[in-house]
């Protein structure tokens, strides 16, 4: 069986707002934690469809060391959850920076 593709959702603070980061792309600032979390655990979601381990990491606080908030295959993603990500966090990988 061929291990999976990793591929890390990193939901980080910067001085614009909170963002996502992943893969070398750099997401548009969200308006707050929250919606950074919709917003790279929808994108965590389908790249999980197209067959990528993907996972969602968030540091709270500069000081802290990044924990785990979402891992697709383990983690719950229902039709609610789906459509209240999609409502949140407007799909931003049209903006997504290199």
């Amino acid at each position: 069986m061929l291990e999976k593709t990793k591929l890390a959702f990193f939901v980080v603070q910067t001085r614009a707002g909170w963002t996502v980061r992943a893969d070398g792309f750099a997401y548009p600032p969200c308006g707050c934690y929250a919606d950074a979390i919709a917003s790279a655990t929808r994108e965590a979601q389908a790249a999980g469809l197209l067959g990528f381990a993907s996972v969602v990491l968030a540091r709270p606080a500069q000081d802290r060391p990044y924990e785990i908030q979402w891992t697709y295959g383990r983690d719950v993603y229902s039709p609610a959850a789906r459509e209240g990500a999609r409502l949140a966090a407007p799909n931003c990988r049209e903006y997504a920076r290199h």
